[in-house]
């Protein structure tokens, strides 16, 4: 389904060089048709979030939705993104490990 974007809201702290707070809003000018594949997101309660747990991330990319274990952010910090300018941030959520031929988010 194509929508033209009516409305969008970007976080204030969104940086192009860290990717902190990569994440954006969109409303579109007509609504979706719900079917097979388009479904609403399900979003957990914020307790539920902690390392250890499953989380589904979907995207644009070629995979829609996959299943990725949440990594302490420090854990994420010194195995992967020892090099990426800003380091990973408070708002920032990681997902998934690289290193070992996986899929991250």
């Amino acid at each position: 389904q194509m929508r033209q974007v009516k409305t969008s809201v970007v976080p204030p702290h969104f940086s192009q060089l860290s990717y902190d707070s990569d994440i954006a809003l969109l409303q579109p000018n007509v609504s979706l048709a719900y079917t097979a594949a388009v479904r609403p997101v399900c979003l957990p309660n914020s307790s539920e979030t902690s390392s250890s747990s499953l989380c589904a991330v979907s995207g644009w990319g070629s995979s829609k939705k996959v299943s990725l274990l949440i990594l302490y952010n420090e854990i994420c910090e010194i195995n992967c993104y020892f090099n990426y300018p800003g380091g990973i941030t408070a708002r920032m959520l990681c997902a998934g490990f690289v290193p070992v031929g996986g899929q991250d988010s």
